[in-house]
């Protein structure tokens, strides 16, 4: 123990790997869509579990396993709060499923703390991008709009590759 392999190198890039297609492909679903199919978040969760099963047997300790359902379960309360209160005020859950299950399994990546500086970033990114597609179309298509939703998967991954590439870099 405590020693990484080739064997195990290989296996933390193909948990990677996967991470980058699964959000790629739920950022493609969800623009052409809404969409954010299971299977991408199932991905997500996976490899992520995957990388934290690796590095516990690496470090021979529980602790990146219970970081990673430490991480799932703080962003999928967090979301789960949001949804209901933006139901109560404003009659709408303002968050999609799909987003709350990725940004949850995306918790189990990068932790409590790192998975809440992902949903704040894409939430930040989501309304940039939001904001605008809307000037353009304000600009470009005189005020006809494709409506008010914000297609959030995108700006998940890109808050997920920003923080897990940093914070993969400050910790290595």
């Amino acid at each position: 123990m405590g020693e990484v392999g080739w064997s195990g190198a290989v296996a933390v890039v193909c948990c990677h790997v996967v991470l980058a297609a699964a959000l790629a492909a739920a950022a493609v679903a969800d623009l052409a869509r809404r969409v954010i199919p299971n299977g991408c978040v199932a991905a997500v969760l996976g490899s992520g579990v995957a990388r934290a099963l690796l590095g516990a047997a690496v470090g021979g300790r529980l602790d990146p396993l219970g970081d990673a359902a430490l991480g799932a379960a703080v962003v999928l309360g967090v979301m789960l709060a949001t949804a209901w209160a933006s139901a109560r005020l404003g009659g709408e859950a303002g968050v999609g499923g799909g987003d709350v299950k990725l940004l949850s399994a995306l918790g189990a990546w990068a932790g409590p703390v790192g998975g809440l500086v992902i949903v704040a970033l894409s939430c930040a990114l989501g309304v940039v991008g939001w904001a605008s597609r809307r000037a353009l179309e304000v600009f470009l298509v005189r005020g006809r709009t494709s409506g008010n939703g914000i297609c959030l998967a995108p700006a998940i991954a890109l808050a997920a590759l920003v923080v897990l590439g940093v914070g993969g870099a400050l910790s290595a």
